[in-house]
């Protein structure tokens, strides 16, 4: 019988890999909540080559910005859309990114080099119970908002058939996870409620915690768990 939730993350990390899992990590915080465990989704080789491409980019600011600038923007119009204060603009996300060279400098104003690519084809998050509640449900429904899939894993010897009915309606999936195993008994709702937004934050952070792992060159909000 598990004792802690941490418990259930070892056989929950093995069905992920065994799905295509390559990147996972512990408590992305994107919003709507932080979830025990998600998942990168993809290939290796996609994963290999946005590692020799670019670091992580794990600032929502930094994003939006590259975003912004696919087309030369000067700095009249990088004042008018500056979220907040242009100053921290400058600070947080216009110099760090021309230091890493994502983004140039032009005659005509600023530009982006390069847009990181997303690594993964889609994302997984899982949300660990001792018990199945109302809370937990409502956690791995939030987390559908940046996640394509998202689950709720609970030990096996908890599971009712009502607990099944209610995942299904909330278009969840249901995770049973024994001591040396875990099974899909609920597929969560193929309809996504992804906000690309903080789907592309949590798949940065997801990158990022992998580099903290294999790697120097990370600093990451999320932590690792088990990685490529």
């Amino acid at each position: 019988m598990f004792t802690a939730e941490t418990e259930l993350g070892r056989p929950v990390a093995s069905w992920l890999r065994s799905t295509g899992g390559v990147c996972i990590a512990e408590e992305v915080a994107v919003g709507y909540g932080v979830p025990d465990m998600v998942a990168g989704v993809g290939e290796r080789r996609q994963l290999s080559n946005r590692r020799r491409q670019v670091g992580p980019v794990t600032d929502t600011l930094q994003l939006a910005l590259l975003e912004y600038c696919r087309t030369s923007r000067t700095e009249d119009e990088l004042r008018e859309w500056a979220p907040g204060a242009y100053s921290d603009l400058l600070r947080r996300a216009l110099r760090p990114l021309l230091e890493q060279e994502l983004l140039t400098a032009t005659l005509t104003g600023y530009r982006a080099r390069r847009q990181p690519r997303d690594p993964f084809e889609r994302l997984v998050a899982v949300e660990l119970k001792l018990r199945v509640s109302e809370r937990g449900f409502a956690q791995a429904y939030a987390y559908r908002l940046f996640a394509e899939s998202s689950y709720l894993a609970v030990p096996a010897a908890r599971i009712r058939p009502a607990h099944m009915e209610r995942a299904r309606h909330l278009g969840i999936g249901l995770l049973a996870v024994f001591e040396d195993r875990c099974e899909e008994v609920v597929e969560p709702e193929d309809r996504s409620l992804v906000t690309p937004n903080r789907r592309r934050l949590a798949s940065e952070q997801i990158l990022a915690a992998s580099l903290r792992v294999d790697g120097p060159r990370a600093g990451a909000p999320a932590r690792s768990l088990v990685l490529s």
